[in-house]
């Protein structure tokens, strides 16, 4: 299953402990076990550009655009047999410990009930 991991900086909480790995090391050994498919880090959210159609107008609207406890700072995605095992690459995230990270399962396009 693929999962969108959404890597969140948290200037309200800085984190408690020092990460057990550098983003450097996490990468390497996710991108060589074939687990990362995905990732990069994003530009500030001073650099974000919002787009809405409005009565067939195109607004566009220069960011940050709401005060948020957390921004998304980067984005990996994911190949994991289940839950239990994104989790894992999910705790083994440096950010993990210094911020935040959302895990999200991409949608298997089948209509649930």
């Amino acid at each position: 299953m693929r999962y969108l991991m959404l890597v969140l900086s948290t200037a309200a909480d800085p984190g408690d402990t020092d990460p057990v790995t550098s983003i450097e090391d996490w990468v390497e050994r996710h991108d060589g076990s074939g687990a990362r498919v995905l990732g990069n880090q994003l530009r500030p959210q001073e650099d974000t550009v919002g787009v809405r159609v409005r009565g067939g107008e195109v607004l566009v609207t220069d960011g940050p655009f709401a005060e948020a406890k957390e921004a998304i700072a980067g984005f990996d995605i994911i190949e994991a047999p289940d839950l239990d095992a994104a989790l894992a690459i999910a705790a083994d995230h440096p950010m993990a410990y210094d911020g935040a990270i959302e895990l999200r399962a991409f949608w298997s396009g089948e209509l649930e009930d």
